[in-house]
């Protein structure tokens, strides 16, 4: 996804790809990136410099909290966890991703066909 169009899609749907990717299991940001990059073969990507300005606003609302892990001496590592809020929210969120999804599909079909 490299164009213009497709980094404005992933910026919206980022909050939604995180909460995707806690749901499963605790992850630092890093790893997030990764994760994103295998579970959708390279077709959606992303950098941690995008993915931190998000995960501090979902800190900051509930849905995602926070929690300091010992890597090795004296190095730390921040481990992101989907809270029960986040969860709810996740709901919602795919509720309506999948509106969006099948109004975008109803546009879309007529128009392909005449093109």
């Amino acid at each position: 996804m490299g164009t213009y169009a497709a980094n404005i899609y992933r910026k919206g749907l980022l909050p939604l790809i995180i909460l995707l990717l806690l749901k499963d299991q605790d992850m630092y940001g890093y790893q997030m990136v990764r994760e994103l990059d295998t579970r959708t073969a390279g077709n959606i990507t992303t950098q941690e410099g995008a993915l931190y300005p998000v995960l501090y606003a979902l800190c900051k609302t509930g849905y995602v909290s926070e929690r300091k892990e010992l890597v090795k001496e004296r190095r730390f590592r921040i481990m992101y966890h989907l809270e029960p809020e986040g969860e709810q929210y996740l709901k919602g969120q795919i509720d309506e991703y999948e509106k969006v999804v099948s109004a975008m599909q109803a546009l879309i079909k007529p128009a392909k066909e005449t093109l």
